[in-house]
């Protein structure tokens, strides 16, 4: 039963109360089949949060009787790539790079071919043709940029040379194909036009100033409790940070190579997250501060090419796949949200949506069972949350 604030809360959303009630019930079932072991959702509209949820096991582990909780943190994955894309556009923003810009001339390891061609732009969109994703792809014998990275001397000398070694895929430009090595090249761009590590300028740009207090690369160790626990290797490592044992500290002065944590490195909150995306719902401004420029987030939000742009990820086959400088734009028969909609996802699965024709902005984590993707969990929330709409 929901109380009268909450009651008042969905009024002044224009949503109905009836599909709040079925999104609880469809995430309670989700977990009852054990497609997910549990959720964390916010829904906003009009740039205020009206809804907030959550249930659910916070550890992998079955026999686990802690919840999740609204302000559980849990690691975005790709959705950083957001962030990414937003600090690009900041240096966009202050003339310091522009999106047909080669990156060679920015990075002397691009000087080269086949990678001159490469752009700013075709790293944000995915379409550089520099190394996929693993699993991107069906090739038996695929080595991924990081196997280059960390499994050769090469790395140790130099990531980015290391990862180029995969070569491209496809000449540049002409498809789709997902790569967070695109991104942590990203990061290696802000690190050489700004001479702060991209984590940090992320961090003091974009997260500070948004008051996003939830929100890092490096977990704090009075944070490390709080954040949700997928795997036992985290688990270990999570509870060596709350008891003093290490710090992030420590062991980055012991990594061999340190490349930026821009294609996925971020833990946050869905309340949090909610901040990020009211930003850009409205375009770049939050609580009288500018984070972006109207026209930055405008352009980064349309569509980058306008003829058809094949993508062959994950066995689509050629088909077309819309994608803004930083946000994907995908719009088809599995989407109940308005055409013009931006929004990222991040592996695990999490989702920060914004719908600028209804001004409603979705944010979710749902953690898989056993970590085995389900669409129900991506578009079905789609269509739950949008049902809602008044």
């Amino acid at each position: 039963m929901l109380t009268s604030t909450e009651l008042s809360k969905l009024n002044e959303a224009n949503y109905r109360e009836d599909r709040l009630e079925a999104l609880n019930h469809f995430y309670e079932d989700l977990c009852n089949k054990k497609v997910a072991d549990g959720y964390i959702y916010s829904l906003s509209r009009y740039g205020k949060i009206f809804a907030n949820g959550a249930g659910g096991r916070f550890s992998y582990e079955e026999d686990s009787d802690q919840e999740l909780k609204t302000d559980t943190i849990f690691r975005i994955a790709s959705i950083t790539k957001l962030f990414t894309a937003t600090a690009i556009w900041q240096l966009a923003d202050d003339g310091k790079i522009f999106m047909g810009q080669s990156v060679s001339s920015i990075l002397p390891e691009f000087d080269a071919e086949p990678f001159k061609p490469i752009t700013i732009a075709h790293l944000l969109t995915h379409t550089s043709g520099i190394a996929p994703d693993h699993g991107t792809i069906s090739d038996t014998y695929y080595k991924s940029a990081w196997w280059y990275i960390y499994e050769s001397e090469l790395g140790k000398e130099n990531w980015i040379k290391a990862g180029l070694s995969y070569g491209i895929r496809f000449p540049v430009g002409t498809q789709w194909m997902y790569s967070s090595f695109g991104y942590v090249v990203l990061g290696a761009i802000i690190e050489k036009i700004t001479g702060v590590f991209a984590e940090d300028y992320i961090m003091d740009n974009i997260v500070k100033p948004l008051g996003m207090t939830d929100t890092f690369f490096d977990i704090p160790p009075e944070k490390a409790g709080s954040i949700a626990i997928r795997s036992e290797e985290a688990k270990e490592y999570l509870q060596k940070l709350q008891n003093g044992e290490i710090t992030n500290e420590e062991q980055r002065s012991e990594e061999e190579i340190k490349t930026p944590g821009t294609g996925g490195g971020l833990y946050s909150t869905v309340n949090d997250l909610q901040k990020f995306g009211i930003m850009l719902l409205n375009h770049g401004e939050y609580e009288g501060g500018h984070i972006l420029s109207r026209m930055a987030v405008q352009r980064m939000t349309k569509r980058f090419n306008s003829e058809k742009l094949p993508n062959y990820a994950w066995g689509d086959g050629g088909a077309d796949r819309p994608y803004g400088l930083g946000p994907d734009l995908r719009y088809n028969e599995s989407t109940s949200y308005s055409e013009g909609t931006f929004f990222h996802e991040g592996w695990g699965s999490c989702s920060l949506v914004v719908d600028p024709v209804e001004k409603l902005i979705a944010v979710w984590y749902i953690p898989f069972h056993k970590n085995i993707w389900d669409g129900r969990g991506i578009f079905g929330t789609n269509n739950v949350i949008w049902s809602g709409l008044e």
